[in-house]
């Protein structure tokens, strides 16, 4: 038999992915500015929050700030191995996404801006996160 190239999807095996390329490449670029926005946030908040702790609830607010800039972290991560053709952080954005666009109806009575924020910036990244040429693209091995 002879050796070829499997189309597996590259992060199961030992090789590199293969980047998106054209329109796929552009949604995800999109979907990155997106989420790095929303990372960006998270990791003022935990600035903030840790600035504001308060003698009588240190360890609410250095737990919720640590589990805030893991998040913004995580995130971060996950656009750019998605940038770089990995499989795996597609499903972590579109589940943080819809998180992201459940909570930003819990803001409907604060500052006006809030939940059309939360929900236009979610709204933007499922669209480009789940788009056909972005699962092709990254789906090489099961074309949709």
């Amino acid at each position: 038999m002879s050796e070829t190239s499997d189309p597996t999807p590259s992060d199961q095996g030992g090789d590199d992915p293969v980047p998106p390329r054209g329109r796929a490449r552009t949604l995800l670029l999109v979907a990155g500015v997106v989420v790095a926005l929303q990372a960006a946030g998270l990791l003022a908040i935990t600035v903030l929050e840790l600035a504001s702790v308060e003698a009588d609830r240190v360890g609410l607010g250095v737990s919720t700030a640590v589990f805030l800039g893991a998040l913004g972290v995580l995130l971060l991560v996950a656009v750019v191995q998605v940038l770089r053709g990995r499989t795996w952080p597609r499903g972590f954005l579109v589940f943080s996404q819809l998180l992201c666009l459940a909570l930003s109806f819990n803001f409907r009575g604060d500052a006006p801006w809030i939940t059309p924020t939360l929900a236009g910036g979610a709204a933007v990244a499922l669209v480009c996160l789940l788009s056909p040429s972005v699962t092709q693209a990254l789906g090489r091995h099961d074309p949709v």
